[in-house]
């Protein structure tokens, strides 16, 4: 469960180092530099653009819709993202509608100590978590890595 824990916290860092990253030099630079690469035959620069293209962007609470019973994402492919802001108290089962035996809980109470952001990785048909201790306020980011489009869907 640590290696877990560990590695979405450095994922998390990572993308968020990435998205700050992209913030602090112009789109200009990043195309010169990616001609520049082109121009000495380094095929890395086709890689380096697609580490700068956002999967999707980095959720604040204000962009996250609430989580709430009865409501669901859009199915996302694999490498896409979905999240949900968690501001309420309490616990909020959850599922994936084409394949319902994902399932996992987030619960949301006062000094949780995870807050901010975390994250869950959907792979091999299942959530990387099975429950989700989060403090109110906490945007939960899902990722798809399988093949097949999944969704988050609450009961």
């Amino acid at each position: 469960m640590n290696r877990r824990w560990s590695a979405l916290i450095v994922g998390g860092v990572l993308v968020l180092g990435a998205c700050g990253q992209e913030d602090a030099q112009p789109a200009e630079e990043e195309t010169d530099v990616a001609d520049h690469e082109m121009d000495k035959g380094d095929h890395n620069a086709d890689d380096a653009a697609k580490e700068d293209e956002p999967e999707s962007s980095s959720v604040d609470s204000a962009d996250a819709p609430e989580a709430a019973s009865g409501t669901a994402s859009p199915l996302i492919a694999q490498g896409e993202t979905t999240s949900f802001v968690f501001n309420e108290a309490g616990k909020f089962p959850l599922h994936c509608d084409p394949h319902p035996t994902m399932k996992m809980t987030v619960i949301v109470e006062e000094g949780a100590s995870m807050s901010g952001e975390a994250a869950v990785e959907m792979a091999d048909l299942a959530f990387s978590e099975s429950e989700l201790i989060v403090a109110p306020g906490t945007v939960v980011t899902w990722t798809n890595q399988d093949e097949v489009e999944h969704n988050v869907a609450f009961d």
